[in-house]
């Protein structure tokens, strides 16, 4: 029995530093931990039993210390050992995760690529796509790096919103590093029609988008005395509305990681 592939995939990559940092590291350990226990609980296979617990037992994938994470050569290994199981999969994409969040963006990128294309149909592919584009994204191939996200939205954007929240807002984020305002304006105010205040990623575009248009309001054509009479109910008064005057944080700079991403569930292949 196959995990739900949607759950809470909007964690992924292609964010802030600190945030890429954030999600790499909850989101896509948190998704494997979830499909090993349903592997574990519904498939009888002693593979696949054996499998699970050699993922689980790798050291510091559980409720790492701070400071501490999983080895990449040891999820590697098991990828490897339990090659076609649904845990040797998760581990093939936690391994490249790992790669990334080591800096190691060049391997990370490979492992990614060789995950999206071993594992055509397996529900975390399009976390694999993701990856490819916040490698690109952390190497300064920035051009590249919107191509991939661009992609990423066009193919998952009715099939799996929960992929292309995030992306929707970093390609808003590229967006005004690379001096479009008005194109930016159109993402953030795709992610604010949503109206969920519950999503960070939908509360960031609002908070991006009135910075944004504090500084450029020809962008905003509704009537001053409009927007005044009716606030966003997505949030009350911020510090990104008090602070209009400040630029958003990281426009204009080329991100560069220091470390990020996604509930899913894999698949046995």
């Amino acid at each position: 029995m196959e995990a739900d592939t949607t759950v809470t995939l909007y964690n992924i990559y292609g964010w802030l530093h600190t945030n890429r940092k954030r999600v790499l590291t909850s989101a896509i350990v948190v998704a494997v931990i979830v499909a090993v226990v349903a592997t574990i609980m519904w498939h009888k296979s002693q593979k696949e039993a054996e499998a699970s617990q050699a993922l689980l037992d790798v050291p510091s994938l559980i409720a790492p210390a701070p400071g501490e994470s999983p080895s990449a050569r040891k999820l590697l290994d098991v990828s490897q050992q339990f090659s076609g199981t649904s845990a040797g999969i998760a581990a093939e994409l936690l391994a490249a995760k790992q790669l990334f969040l080591e800096g190691k963006y060049t391997e990370a990128q490979q492992g990614f690529t060789k995950f999206a294309a071993d594992h055509s149909g397996n529900p975390l592919v399009p976390v694999a796509d993701v990856g490819i584009a916040a490698c690109l994204e952390a190497q300064g191939n920035i051009g590249e790096a919107v191509n991939q996200y661009k992609k990423v939205n066009a193919i998952y954007n009715t099939t799996m919103p929960s992929v292309v929240v995030p992306v929707i807002l970093t390609l808003g984020r590229l967006s005004e590093a690379d001096n479009k305002p008005a194109q930016a304006v159109t993402y953030y105010k795709e992610l604010i029609s949503l109206q969920d205040r519950n999503d960070p990623w939908v509360v960031e575009a609002y908070e991006r988008f009135q910075l944004l248009v504090a500084k450029h309001p020809e962008l905003n054509p509704a009537p001053p005395e409009a927007r005044a009479a009716a606030p966003s109910p997505l949030l009350t008064p911020s510090a990104a509305e008090t602070e209009v005057a400040a630029p958003p944080a990281g426009a204009g700079a080329a991100p560069k990681p220091a470390a990020p991403p996604a509930n899913a569930a894999p698949a046995a292949k």
